[in-house]
């Protein structure tokens, strides 16, 4: 196992938290870092007046953003991988009321696969 799934998951209930709010000012906040402030810090780059430091503010901030939405989407297709991971053995053998805290459901399952795994393995050693 490269990296242990509860951290993956905790990244992820992180990330959803700030990349899909279900808030709208929150969304528009999102698109205006994303979209917006680079189109305005380029026209205001363009036209000589903006200095360097808000160039610099701007550029970590859309940076920051960028690479927040881009590890969000990988951690994403990781979560679908241990759901279809946990669904094709027959899990998740533990549920939770909350549907937030499902991600820990799925790194759970495959944690106990590859426990499983390695158990096997090792009983099996010449």
């Amino acid at each position: 196992m490269k990296h242990n799934p509860f951290h993956t998951a905790e990244e992820y209930i992180r990330l959803r938290t700030k990349c899909n709010s279900p808030s709208w000012v929150d969304t528009v906040m999102r698109v205006n870092e994303m979209f917006l402030a680079p189109i305005i810090t380029c026209f205001l780059v363009l036209c000589g007046e903006s200095d360097l430091f808000a160039v610099i503010s701007s550029a970590m901030t859309i940076y920051t953003a960028w690479s927040e939405w881009t590890r969000y989407t990988q951690l994403a297709f990781e979560m679908q991988n241990m759901l279809l991971t946990t669904m094709l053995h027959g899990g998740p053998q533990i549920v939770t009321n909350d549907p937030d805290y499902m991600p820990y459901v799925y790194a759970d399952a495959v944690f106990r696969l590859y426990a499983r795994r390695l158990r096997s393995w090792e009983l099996h050693r010449p």
